[in-house]
């Protein structure tokens, strides 16, 4: 195994660092975003972006994953069975035929969506599928030979661009109007994705000799790859449902403001919520080749313990999150959202501690089909995703009738607590209980409690500002004191965590599971 390999656990922490400033940066942007939109303007904006979505899930959501753990397994086995040039022609053939569809339908599309002003919007961003399409099967390239420096930093860069692209253009075409300011915003994402493409390509021109791309049908390709890619299109096309049917029902339902309540949420407060979300799931995808490598070598025992390791760095991070945003959202939505009235602000905090327990459920979620992906088990994973995606849609249907807004939030909280549930027990199936791993999650779970009674008496501080530093301060104190004590971590975790070593890939489950 080469020294770049090797070194891999050497440079978690910077690759970790990197990951943490560039999602930061992707996700904080949209905070001043609301506030030089406004809450319609973002609810505007955030309508584009299930169908964006959609269409890179369709197009190129697992070409990264596929082409990972195809390299991890060339690897591990020796096989010669090279999918990257088949993933690279089919995932650009889809993104162009998906971003001429996204243009030919665009009005009709929002009509679908109640507002066709947004129509010109999808012009905008029809692009960047592309872009993004063929940069992810970069990235998986570099990622699947253990260079995971590379992405991590292409994406700092392409976050700050789309930061800094994204709050100009609005800020300057909003002078114009409103519409013009959100075509702005969304033009800034794909200036930062043609960047992101530009320097990925740019990179594997350097190295074009070590990585030979030959550009090549394989009438197998789908078939071999079909759960990963179909799993992939499901969250996103779930996402997609939400922008077709909020704004439409709660109007239907006789709510006032759909637009700014789908902002509101979407824009603002998922906002706040993905930032540890992403994190984590940005950890899930690079744990697949590590233990994809496991898998090949047969090795069950080391699956079990890269995923436990994984589940419980990840648990530990948005455990304390989840205490903190959800003892200061009032706070939090006061600081970030200042544009919003005092009525959007009320119910921003209160979807906010709504949604608080999706950064531990949907956290531990991509860290459990992660794992299943890698070993194989993604028809598992994608049976239980269906199933939970129709009863979400069916859920929130119902009871935005009665809670408005607060029924779509309640309907993502109850998904992910079920994709939660599925994951661990089939995952527990697979490798076999880890009773250790369900001990220090307990543990886990005391720190946070005893770091929420620690400052819950900082309510009293006058000054927010003041009030919302000083508990983060004492509670980050409170919260790594008591996991010291507590003894949660042994010296091993984090070089094991899943940014640390990268390894990867796959053979057949049969083989693998004789091992045990």
């Amino acid at each position: 195994m080469s020294e770049r390999i090797k070194k891999g656990a050497g440079a978690s922490f910077i690759i970790a660092l990197l990951l943490l400033i560039g999602k930061v940066i992707g996700a904080a942007y949209k905070i001043p975003l609301v506030n030089v939109l406004g809450a319609e303007g973002i609810g505007n904006y955030q309508l584009i972006f299930p169908i964006y979505a959609a269409a890179i899930a369709f197009t190129s959501g697992s070409s990264g994953i596929i082409i990972s753990r195809n390299m991890a397994a060339r690897r591990a086995s020796g096989e010669i069975k090279d999918e990257v040039g088949s993933c690279f022609l089919y995932t650009l053939l889809l993104s162009f035929i998906a971003a001429l569809i996204i243009c030919l339908f665009s009005g009709m599309i929002a009509r679908l969506q109640g507002n066709e002003d947004i129509r010109y919007c999808y012009f905008i961003i029809a692009p960047a599928v592309v872009f993004v399409g063929v940069s992810a099967c970069f990235k998986g390239l570099f990622t699947g030979e253990g260079r995971v420096t590379f992405p991590a930093v292409c994406q700092l860069f392409e976050q700050g661009i789309k930061a800094a692209a994204g709050l100009l253009f609005a800020y300057l075409f909003g002078k114009k109007s409103l519409m013009a300011g959100v075509m702005g915003a969304v033009a800034g994402v794909t200036v930062s994705e043609l960047f992101s493409l530009a320097v990925c390509f740019m990179f594997y021109i350097t190295r074009r000799e070590k990585y030979p791309l030959i550009l090549k049908s394989n009438g197998g390709f789908f078939k071999e790859n079909k759960f990963i890619t179909a799993h992939g299109i499901l969250l996103p096309l779930s996402s997609l449902a939400d922008g077709i049917l909020i704004v439409k029902l709660l109007t239907l339902y006789g709510y006032k403001n759909a637009s700014a309540m789908y902002g509101i949420m979407t824009g603002s407060v998922n906002t706040v919520i993905n930032m540890p979300i992403v994190i984590a799931l940005s950890a899930a995808v690079t744990l697949i080749p590590a233990v994809s490598y496991s898998f090949a070598m047969c090795n069950a025992e080391s699956i079990k313990e890269k995923s436990s390791k994984c589940v419980k760095c990840v648990f530990f991070i948005t455990c304390a999150c989840f205490f903190g945003i959800f003892l200061l959202a009032e706070d939090i939505v006061s600081i970030l959202f200042s544009s919003l009235s005092s009525s959007q602000l009320d119910l921003a905090s209160t979807l906010m501690r709504i949604s608080s327990i999706n950064i531990i459920t949907a956290s531990l979620s991509g860290v459990y089909n992660s794992v299943l992906q890698a070993v194989e088990g993604g028809d598992v994973c994608l049976k239980y995703t269906v199933l939970f995606c129709i009863i979400r849609v069916a859920v929130e249907i119902v009871l935005m009738y009665k809670l408005s807004i607060i029924g779509a939030a309640l309907s993502w909280v109850i998904y992910y607590a079920l994709s939660t549930l599925a994951g661990a027990v089939y995952h527990a199936k697979l490798l076999g209980k880890d009773k250790q791993l369900v001990k220090n999650n307990g543990k886990i779970m005391l720190c946070g409690v005893i770091m929420s009674i620690a400052i819950a008496p900082l309510a009293l501080v006058g000054n927010i500002y003041i009030r919302v530093s000083l508990s983060i301060i004492v509670g980050a104190m409170i919260y790594f004191a008591s996991s010291f004590i507590l003894k949660i971590f042994e010296g091993g975790d984090i070089k094991h965590f899943a940014l640390g070593r990268i390894y990867g890939g796959s053979k057949r489950r049969e083989k693998w599971r004789n091992s045990k």
